[in-house]
């Protein structure tokens, strides 16, 4: 019996809802004008350029869990003493919120000194410049793509090695990263292949939203393979916002699958960091009038079979058999969440298995697992805490309607 709609129905009534915990960020790139420049102004630029001012007003007191730099956030060549003239008394005032990414003008100066220098240990490595954290129940990972300067970002690369083990090590339902040079773009710098093997582990990996500068404008695109083609169930969107301040410029060229672009207003990009999915929305400097937002789900790898819950601490499988002697391996259906998560058996529109992790801790000191079906077909759940390698099992024989699983002692694991 495949009742989707039923299953649907179980998977809204279990979902978690938007809670106060869920991180709020804000995100651009392209900030702060070099001291020298004919705009900047004592620092508070004018309209339309040098507004570095202007864009961190909107973050300082607004109660966001970090803000994340885009690059380029000192120009021209991102010295020390440029980022404590221009930076600092704007950005700067948000502190140990910064999760900083460099550009290539903090390159000008050579090992982009002054940057390292400026963020210190929370830049990461200074030989390398990359790095990843956790943010609430997000991954998020830190790119450097100025590849000269680090020993390359293609196939072989010490930092393509590095982003390939460290999203197997962190296998998160819902996955952020960002750099500087964006991998598609309708503004002036246009498509960077470059940064096509970033994309392609990301992709195989399962990632959700890619944030990016350079090009000083908005864009949104819409969920995109390696290739550039549209995938709406497991492609990755990006969001290029190199509005921190500096100045705007046209678009040239419109790309395939642009679907909202601003080259008007500066401003910052915001996101709620859901345990589910992600809402977006535009802000922009005073004076500015472009809007955007929107909400959507993560998902899983493509022809994932696995479902990774509790930030990856728990990893579901399932294999099944049918009435005719077929059998297989379940697979993680769309959306992908934090607590909970789908498998189907025969087609992806139809759902069989819903299964969920709750941390019970506080309660009996145990986590919890409860499952529910709309088959009869047999099938084998098993759900492993892959911190200790304890796993759970259960089994629906052949025939039966599966009633739900309602295990409150499943593992004595807790922290």
């Amino acid at each position: 019996m495949k009742l989707r709609n039923a299953l649907f129905a179980a998977l809204l009534l279990a979902a978690p809802a938007v809670r106060a915990a869920d991180p709020v960020v804000a995100a651009a790139g392209d900030i702060a004008c070099d001291p020298d420049d004919g705009d900047f102004n004592g620092g508070t630029g004018t309209a339309t350029r040098c507004r570095q001012r202007a864009t961190s007003d909107l973050l300082v007191e607004a109660g966001y869990d970090a803000v994340l730099l885009l690059g380029d956030n000192q120009y021209e060549d991102g010295a020390l003493a440029k980022y404590e003239a221009s930076f600092a008394p704007t950005w700067g005032r948000l502190g140990p919120l910064l999760r900083p990414a460099p550009g290539n003008h903090e390159y000008v100066t050579p090992g982009a000194a002054g940057y390292f220098d400026y963020f210190g240990p929370a830049a990461g490595d200074r030989a390398r410049g990359y790095y990843s954290y956790e943010l609430g129940t997000w991954h998020v990972v830190v790119l450097n793509s100025s590849c000269d300067a680090i020993g390359g970002c293609g196939p072989g690369s010490p930092q393509l090695q590095w982003l390939v083990q460290d999203l197997a090590a962190h296998r998160q339902a819902c996955t952020l990263a960002y750099w500087h040079h964006p991998r598609f773009s309708s503004g002036l710098h246009g498509d960077d292949p470059a940064y096509d093997a970033f994309w392609q582990a990301l992709y195989q990996a399962g990632a959700d939203l890619v944030l990016a500068g350079h090009d000083h404008d908005y864009e949104r695109f819409a969920p995109q393979d390696p290739s550039g083609r549209a995938d709406p169930e497991h492609g990755i969107r990006e969001l290029v916002a190199g509005t921190g301040g500096r100045e705007t410029r046209p678009f040239t060229t419109v790309r395939p699958n642009s679907e909202v672009r601003n080259a008007q207003d500066l401003g910052v990009v915001e996101l709620r960091l859901r345990t589910d999915g992600y809402d977006w929305r535009f802000i922009p400097a005073a004076g500015g009038t472009f809007s955007d937002s929107g909400s959507t789900g993560c998902h899983n790898p493509p022809d994932a079979a696995s479902l990774f819950l509790h930030q990856g601490r728990f990893a579901a499988d399932v294999v099944w058999r049918d009435f005719d002697g077929n059998h297989g391996i379940g697979r993680a259906g769309a959306p992908a969440a934090d607590g909970s998560g789908l498998f189907w058996f025969f087609s992806p529109q139809n759902w069989e298995l819903l299964v969920k992790v709750i941390d019970a801790c506080a309660l009996n000191h145990r986590f919890w697992v409860f499952a529910a079906a709309t088959t009869n077909v047999g099938y084998s759940l098993s759900v492993t805490d892959t911190l200790t390698g304890r796993t759970a099992r259960y089994e629906n024989p052949l025939g039966r309607r599966s009633p739900a699983i309602t295990d409150t002692s499943a593992f004595d694991t807790c922290p």
